[in-house]
């Protein structure tokens, strides 16, 4: 890999892990709460907007991806990103009844300044003191450099420091009272296991299992959150009543649709005998669309189940030869009704079966356990089988595709 197409994936890596992070994140925060009355969103007033007891705390959070993630100094671009962040977003503010936190997952050098904001008691006049005159060090640093006609360095912070000089000095004190850090916090591979240590009401067996599920839907109201397809902000009541539900299917044992509301992605390609089951029937757009999002569902939850449960690998293959005898009786019949009939005839009465799979065989075959309920894994499941050669559409499929076995 060349050095330019390295930094550019490294690059878009670290981007999407810092929104993976803000996600991860803002589920840490609202289940580690112990009050009721809370909501979070992603994305607002800041990277994680959180209001609880009365008060609002807006979150910056700068993610790593480096094994020694860089420390945090008044030197980092990180702080001033923030500051600059924050006092824009002040004018929209109530300060006295918000809370600042910067998060990182580096740490802070015990000799920083910095220190004083890992406390909520400790005096920030310093602090103060030290930023204002850094912040008028990078200004000076430019001027010079313009003056000398050189590149004028520290770009990634100019604004930063512009903002705070541009508050009176009492601004810059009353902002940093109500400024938090929080350095060495975990990182994006580590939240989902410390968010399953905090469940200690739940049976230890099942604590992993419902931190993952948990994850799965925190990240799917984010996403439908950012596009508008649900309510920007998340209660701690929702995430309450989701973890009620998850446990109850554990304790159950039963079977959830996880890919009920999720789709293929846009690379997917399916196996390419999926699309010819379907031109041997003379399948339109519509049919081959459908066909490849169930399949690509239902091939994505037998294997998250098998990965999960190992002994679901009977259950799956049993369900299938039920699938196969519903698709036997009506494949027999057709090839009977079929006999006398020319090719379109017989394209015609494949199609059929192929929308019958889709349209009818859910209301028709018994599910794959109670209370499962979710169509997309029988009409995946059977064009599981069809790229399989186990079904076919076709009258004459097994012998007209037996090249492509």
């Amino acid at each position: 890999m060349d050095e330019d197409h390295s930094s550019l994936t490294h690059a878009a890596e670290g981007s999407a892990l810092g929104f993976l992070y803000q996600s991860f994140y803002a589920l840490r925060t609202l289940v580690l709460l112990t009050t009721d009355e809370a909501a979070v969103s992603v994305e607002r007033l800041d990277d994680i907007e959180l209001k609880a007891d009365g008060q609002t705390l807006l979150f910056q959070l700068k993610h790593s991806i480096s094994a020694t993630p860089p420390a945090i100094t008044l030197k980092s671009r990180s702080v001033w990103r923030t500051m600059k962040v924050w006092i824009d977003a002040l004018s929209v503010l109530n300060l006295a009844e918000t809370k600042l936190h910067l998060v990182a997952v580096g740490a802070i050098p015990a000799e920083s300044p910095l220190m004083a904001l890992t406390d909520d008691q400790a005096d920030r006049a310093d602090l103060v003191a030290a930023m204002t005159e850094e912040a008028e060090r990078v200004l000076e640093a430019r001027d010079a450099a313009a003056k000398a006609e050189k590149k004028r360095p520290y770009g990634d912070r100019v604004d930063g420091c512009l903002a705070f000089l541009a508050l009176p000095e009492t601004g810059r004190l009353n902002l940093l009272r109500r400024t938090v850090i929080q350095p060495d916090s975990p990182t994006v591979a580590e939240i989902e296991s410390e968010i399953a240590g905090h469940f200690q009401l739940i049976l230890p067996e099942y604590r992993a299992a419902v931190a993952k599920r948990l994850v799965e839907w925190w990240d799917r109201q984010i996403v439908y959150s950012l596009c508008g397809e649900r309510d920007r902000v998340i209660t701690r009541t929702e995430l309450q009543s989701q973890i009620m539900t998850i446990v109850a299917d554990l304790e159950q044992d039963k079977l959830v649709p996880e890919f009920e509301t999720l789709g293929p992605p846009d690379d997917y390609q399916p196996d390419g005998m999926l699309a010819r089951q379907i031109e041997l029937v003379r399948g339109k757009s519509f049919d081959l669309k459908r066909a490849i999002r169930e399949e690509w569902k239902a091939r994505e939850q037998r294997g998250r189940w098998t990965t999960s449960n190992p002994a679901m690998r009977a259950k799956i293959t049993a369900y299938d030869h039920v699938l196969r005898e519903h698709w036997l009786d009506r494949h027999d019949e057709m090839v009977e009704a079929c006999a006398e009939l020319e090719a379109e005839g017989k394209c015609a009465s494949g199609l059929d079966l192929l929308r019958w799979t889709h349209n009818e065989a859910a209301n028709t075959v018994q599910p794959i356990a109670v209370g499962w309920g979710a169509p997309y894994y029988v009409r995946g499941s059977y064009q599981v089988l069809a790229i399989n050669l186990k079904v076919g559409w076709h009258p004459e499929y097994q012998t007209m595709l037996k090249g492509g076995e």
